[in-house]
């Protein structure tokens, strides 16, 4: 056997080898390039740098070969690009980076145990330093795998902060209900998958604050004077403004943005803060009311079960945050598991089940405890949802209008 003719008998591993001798590239290369370009483009590359090593990519010319009993008949090599894909070797390690409690109790072990994948699991305590990290180089400072809200994903996938998602190593995709499949933010998930989902309101101590609140205007009561928190996040913030004025909280119009910063000037000599902290504001009794998210109120009802919630009359935000892979991830397949993994119908609901936000995983329904599937305050109904608002993108300069006025508020 001589030049570049192959056996037919030969498996597409022997087949993939041999090319990749040609090439002079090593097998971790070969996975390297398929986990940024995809396995398509990645073996058209493979096969071109064979031709300019000398070698050629194209199939050997028929040769004949006599057989008993038939007659002589051509044996074509196959070609290598028509073999099925390998699933490539995950990596031993994955960062990860997200909120505290922000997942199932054993999600991690679990993962670890089944993969064999030691994680790193950080923790931010807000949005700001969590997107400042993850911007500081560009490419996400290291993290293989971050948590952003959904709002974010226009920005991070036109600068690179994040990479386009392989979906061929995300079976689990199948598991998304079919609003999710292709949201408006990203089409077709192209670079992120949704985790979970909640609604924006405020909870209260009963034993404190009588009476079942409706209104966002509670927030801006004398009564609660330096026993209120409101949520360190601007959007939210001026969102909860934005409502009590009947005005839109996407809205770029400065004279409006004025109007609701007025407002929350008003509304700040009558807070104890703007906090990271909300569940143990409520739990350990510092504040007696608070802005928060649905999955939060949850939270705060393990350890202080009269602890109520509302979805205010005047309107609400609707948001979620997802699962993405960074642009530097170090170990890229190994983040394409884990979030695989965290789409599985089983995990999923045990995720939501501890932590108490709704997920977009149609697998898991059946599996999610009833106090959270049924409460219409955490998983509202389809003319309930239809009343709330999502927070849009903003471009830089909308984004500006916004951050001005807060840090303002905040001096």
């Amino acid at each position: 056997m001589t030049g570049n003719r192959q056996p037919s008998g030969l498996t597409f591993d022997q087949l993939l080898s041999r090319q990749l001798r040609e090439a002079g590239w090593t097998r971790r290369e070969f996975l390297a390039r398929v986990a940024a370009f995809g396995a398509a483009t990645a073996l058209t590359q493979l096969l071109v740098a064979c031709g300019q090593a000398g070698g050629s990519p194209s199939a050997p010319a028929a040769t004949s070969a006599a057989t008993p009993g038939a007659t002589t008949a051509a044996i074509a090599t196959p070609e290598i690009t028509a073999a099925p894909t390998p699933v490539p070797s995950p990596e031993k390690e994955l960062f990860v980076y997200n909120w505290d409690e922000y997942i199932g109790e054993d999600t991690v072990k679990k993962f670890e145990d089944k993969y064999g994948i030691k994680v790193t699991y950080d923790n931010f305590p807000d949005e700001p330093t969590q997107i400042g990290k993850i911007q500081s180089d560009g490419k996400g400072g290291g993290y293989d795998v971050t948590y952003p809200a959904s709002t974010w994903i226009p920005q991070f996938s036109a600068d690179g902060t994040i990479r386009k998602l392989d979906h061929s190593l995300l079976p689990n995709l199948k598991n998304l209900s079919a609003p999710w499949q292709n949201p408006g933010y990203d089409p077709g998930n192209a670079y992120s998958v949704p985790n979970y989902w909640w609604t924006t309101g405020y909870a209260w101590n009963p034993k404190k604050v009588k009476g079942d609140l409706t209104s966002w205007a509670e927030l801006w009561k004398p009564d609660y004077k330096g026993r209120m928190y409101m949520l360190d996040d601007q959007r939210e913030v001026f969102a909860a403004g934005a409502f009590r004025l009947g005005l839109s909280p996407n809205t770029t119009s400065a004279a409006e943005l004025d109007q609701i910063l007025q407002l929350l000037e008003e509304q700040k000599p009558l807070l104890r803060d703007y906090s990271t902290d909300d569940i143990a504001g409520i739990t350990g009794g510092d504040v007696d009311i608070s802005h928060c998210w649905s999955g939060d109120w949850v939270q705060m009802t393990y350890d202080a079960p009269d602890t109520k919630y509302v979805i205010p009359s005047e309107g609400a935000v609707k948001g979620n945050d997802v699962m993405v892979v960074l642009a530097g991830a170090p170990h890229p397949i190994a983040a394409h598991l884990w979030i695989d993994f965290n789409l599985d119908g089983d995990i999923s609901a045990e995720n939501t089940n501890y932590i108490g936000y709704m997920g977009p995983n149609e697998a898991a329904l059946p599996k999610l405890e009833s106090y959270i599937v049924d409460d219409p305050r955490l998983n509202p109904p389809p003319e309930e949802l239809a009343k709330l608002t999502e927070l849009s993108y903003l471009a830089p300069a909308d984004q500006a209008l916004y951050t001005d006025r807060w840090t303002a508020l905040k001096a």
